[in-house]
């Protein structure tokens, strides 16, 4: 295990009556606190401890937090159940205002405990391997992709606005210099810089890619309002700068909203140097079924942008739908990559309350979103009586609740020869990395093979071999190899 033991999973599941999804956040509402204790000593304490301390389930100051990272969703977590556990809905128990004074006792109680979460032990026993865990840089502003450049060298972006460089396991303190200018919060603080990848000639063009969140101001005229949109540009790096810039892929003036939610974005080069693009719903569910809107679609384009001749539907641009379309119907995709011998690309997609997919992307197919989805929206209710439609793709795999999956990669390493193809899926809320052996499109096994280290934004394998896991909540890069094969 990767720390200390915890409950069988189902009863892990079971924990948090009522917030097991508690991030490290300071405590920041109002409500009164001698309410909040109350209550939770008539409904919780008997379950999870008079003092939050754990008793038939976990408690609540342990610094770990599996299904949820925001205050909305521990409220709705309480008031509407964590779907595919016992963690009942007390909606009907308590009144809005009661779930907000125990939500805000127990984030009280959190916050003065003063407990951070456990740092990741140096091993991990998995079925094969011990790992050997390294930690090779902490406190980033969540680092959410990252590319080797050479032997030596990974390029990572920060979800803040920078590029920065990982050079023979250290983190270079000066981030690159003239990168694109990214989002800016309300509170004016910059956020936005998503997934990077490379040209598959890199080696002789040079071209980086970025992914990234793009803002304008009074896109519509008589709008004061900022809007947003998901842009692609590449660059080369020449001392320590950020120099060629080009756009690959632009949106247009009517594709950026008012909306910072649900971005995807992952970047990916098939084995014909095509690239692919992930855009989330950004909240606009219907559109994800809406041909001429990018939201909720795969795209395929040259590496410079220009869409593939083969997409499914670019035959249809005078109509209105977009060239660059290649399979729709995504909630928010935030995974993919490339089988090593099918060649077929893999993606893994947040699901609502219930129901993150695995899915293999697939010219002209329809994911469902939103007329069909196995969980239920985020505030509980009931987004679509469906779970499938004809014509729509059942995903290969799915769980439930929602562990929250993030990066995904497929093990080709030659110092884990008995993982070999095997899917490495990270998850955020879940803070694990799981194993996936597959039997074709079939999950035949699941092994958590990394636990409670923080959300695990993405995972990639290092030139040597090892495996590089980009943690978001706690601003970590880990390196993982084998200590010792079982």
């Amino acid at each position: 295990m990767f720390s200390v033991p915890r409950p069988d999973p189902v009863i892990n599941s079971i924990l948090l009556c009522l917030v097991l999804a508690m991030s490290a956040s300071p405590f920041v509402r109002g409500q009164d606190l001698n309410e909040g204790a109350e209550i939770y000593t008539t409904y919780c304490g008997q379950c999870h401890g008079p003092n939050l301390e754990g008793g038939q389930f976990s408690g609540f100051l342990d610094g770990m937090w599996n299904f949820g990272s925001s205050y909305n969703l521990h409220r709705n977590n309480i008031k509407f159940g964590i779907i595919g556990t016992q963690m009942i809905a007390w909606g009907a128990v308590l009144s809005d205002d009661q779930i907000n004074a125990v939500l805000d006792f127990i984030l009280d109680q959190e916050a003065e405990s003063g407990i951070t979460p456990p740092p990741p032990q140096p091993v991990s026993e998995t079925e094969h391997y011990t790992l050997q865990v390294e930690v090779l840089a902490e406190g980033l502003e969540r680092p959410w992709g990252i590319e080797f450049l050479n032997d030596g060298t990974a390029l990572f972006s920060e979800y803040s606005g920078r590029l920065r460089l990982l050079t023979d396991g250290e983190v270079d303190p000066r981030p690159i210099a003239n990168t694109p200018k990214p989002a800016t919060r309300p509170s004016g603080d910059p956020f936005g810089y998503l997934d990077v990848a490379l040209h598959p000639d890199y080696a002789e063009n040079g071209w980086i890619y970025l992914c990234y969140i793009h803002e304008v101001d009074e896109i519509v005229p008589g709008e004061a309002n900022r809007r947003c949109a998901t842009r692609i540009v590449r660059g080369r790096l020449l001392n320590h700068e950020w120099v060629d810039e080009e756009v690959v892929y632009d949106p247009r003036p009517e594709d950026y909203t008012v909306i910072y939610d649900h971005f995807g974005a992952r970047l990916l080069f098939d084995q014909n140097d095509m690239l692919y693009l992930s855009i989330g719903d950004r909240g606009r569910m219907l559109d994800c079924q809406n041909l001429s809107r990018p939201e909720g679609k795969f795209h395929r384009m040259h590496d410079d942008g220009r869409p593939v001749d083969s997409n499914p539907y670019n035959s249809l641009e005078r109509y209105g739908v977009l060239p660059t379309v290649y399979a729709y119907g995504t909630r928010n995709a935030q995974g993919l990559a490339l089988h090593p011998e099918t060649n077929e690309i893999w993606s893994s997609e947040h699901g609502p309350m219930g129901g993150d997919e695995l899915n293999v992307l697939k010219a002209g197919a329809n994911y469902g979103w939103p007329l069909a989805t196995k969980g239920l929206d985020r505030d509980g209710t009931v987004q679509t009586p469906y779970k499938s439609l004809p014509g729509m793709i059942e995903p290969v795999h799915f769980w439930i609740p929602s562990p929250a999956v993030c990066g995904i990669e497929f093990s080709t390493s030659p110092l884990f020869p008995a993982w070999k193809n095997n899917l490495l899926v990270s998850f955020l809320k879940h803070q694990q990395i799981v194993r996936l052996v597959l039997d074709g499109h079939d999950v035949v096994k699941e092994e958590v093979i990394l636990r409670e280290s923080g959300r695990v934004r993405d995972i990639r394998t290092g030139p040597n071999g090892a495996l590089y896991v980009l943690i978001d909540r706690r601003g970590m890069i880990l390196r993982l190899t084998p200590a010792k094969e079982i």
